[in-house]
């Protein structure tokens, strides 16, 4: 479980105002909201690269530095060091976050074989998006928080994707997926919510 109890966030104006909401293992949660209300900023709260006026973020009554090897955000394949692989970043990964699942099982199903220890830099988009992914999935991690990630991906991909996303979630994983595409994964979606008057509310 995630909680967050009495958040206030005020960056160039506020973003959330004693705003209180707790997460529920086992399920997938959407957050939306029109563009610049404060979506990733919540997700940045919540992994403690934003810090909060006052306010506290717990998981399973743990504080985010007790609990950061279970917990896994990559907001954007623009973070990338576009000199290293993708075969770097999946070796990374998996030994950082102490990880059983098997790398050439992700490199397959998401159709890497061909690019994969190929330098990022020469990566499309779709294909950057590919290896965000199945990072997610090797972490193990059992808190997934996820930032527009069915961006650039072509349709039979998102499709994966929210075929992946349901698995995980029925391995007991909170997954909290801030996105546009609200439509399209309403069928997989356990909760939804956005920011409204400064608050967490349900939709």
């Amino acid at each position: 479980m995630i909680e967050i109890k009495n958040l206030n966030l005020t960056l160039r104006e506020p973003i959330l105002e004693n705003a209180s909401f707790s997460f529920e293992d086992g399920s997938i949660y959407l957050l939306h909201a029109l563009n610049g209300v404060g979506k990733t900023s919540v997700l940045r709260v919540l992994v403690g690269l934003l810090k909060p006026t006052s306010g506290k973020v717990l998981y399973d009554g743990l504080n985010y530095e007790q609990v950061k090897d279970h917990v896994f955000y990559l907001e954007t394949s623009d973070w990338f060091d576009k000199s290293l692989s993708g075969w770097d970043y999946l070796q990374f990964v998996k030994n950082e976050w102490k990880s059983n699942t098997d790398i050439q099982h992700e490199i397959d199903k998401w159709e890497m074989g061909n690019y994969i220890k190929t330098p990022i830099r020469k990566y499309s988009l779709g294909m950057k998006q590919k290896l965000l992914v199945a990072l997610y999935r090797l972490s193990g991690a059992k808190y997934l928080l996820m930032d527009e990630i069915n961006n650039g991906l072509d349709a039979d991909s998102r499709k994966l994707l929210y075929q992946e996303l349901s698995s995980l979630a029925s391995e007991g994983k909170l997954i909290l997926l801030a996105s546009h595409y609200e439509d399209e994964i309403k069928n997989i979606i356990d909760h939804s919510l956005t920011i409204e008057h400064h608050k967490l509310v349900r939709t």
